[in-house]
């Protein structure tokens, strides 16, 4: 996949601009992947604290390490 971003492409005999990373592709990466990752893993994070802490007092979520 690496060797794609690196060779350089010739249409109808034109070498057309290497692909790149912009500052767009970081945007959505960001909306699209990362943050929705971050809450599902946040949420998950919050209900292992209210199902194991409060009955059981033994912590098993990062809340707890945070204080």
């Amino acid at each position: 996949m690496i060797a794609m971003f690196r060779k350089p492409e010739k249409v109808r005999g034109v070498i057309a601009p290497r692909r790149r990373f912009t500052v767009w592709a970081a945007l959505y990466f960001v909306l699209f992947v990362a943050l929705p990752v971050l809450a599902i893993a946040f949420a998950l994070d919050t209900a292992v604290y209210f199902a194991v802490d409060r009955p059981f007092g033994t912590c098993l979520a990062v809340l707890c390490w945070a204080g």
